[in-house]
């Protein structure tokens, strides 16, 4: 089983967001045009295509707010770090298997995160990258 994992680096250094449950509700591709569509009055349509944008969409359902071992920092406080930095735009790479070297860099799309009560000590979200163009 491959175990993903995000490197983000507020401007301490690299810091390591290893996802420590499935990621769930993957949808197999999310792609969103930016195109101008113009019918002409004899029915002649002209289609200009600026982009077409790349997301991952997902939802973290079962996010812990108990640390695994004493003294370690909790998943929610480990997602909590990493929102703190992707909500300000700060590009992130995202490795679908944190034993390869093959990466995506992302942004976050989403402009809020609010965590919803699951049940005592385990909390849920959605959340939705852009794929970083260059």
């Amino acid at each position: 089983m491959s175990w993903p994992c995000v490197i983000y680096n507020p401007g301490t250094g690299p810091v390591t967001l290893m996802i420590q449950r499935p990621m769930r509700f993957v949808p197999a591709y999310d792609y969103q045009a930016v195109r101008h569509d113009n019918i002409s009055s004899a029915g002649v349509r002209e289609a200009i295509l600026e982009r077409i944008d790349t997301f991952l969409e997902f939802t973290m359902e079962w996010v812990s707010s108990n640390p695994i071992l004493p003294g370690l920092t909790s998943d929610l406080e480990n997602w909590n770090a990493f929102m703190s930095y992707a909500l300000q735009g700060g590009q992130f790479q995202y490795f679908p298997d944190s034993a390869l070297s093959a990466y995506t860099n992302y942004w976050l799309e989403d402009t809020n995160w609010k965590p919803a009560y699951k049940e005592p000590g385990q909390y849920t979200f959605k959340m939705r990258w852009r794929l970083v163009v260059v």
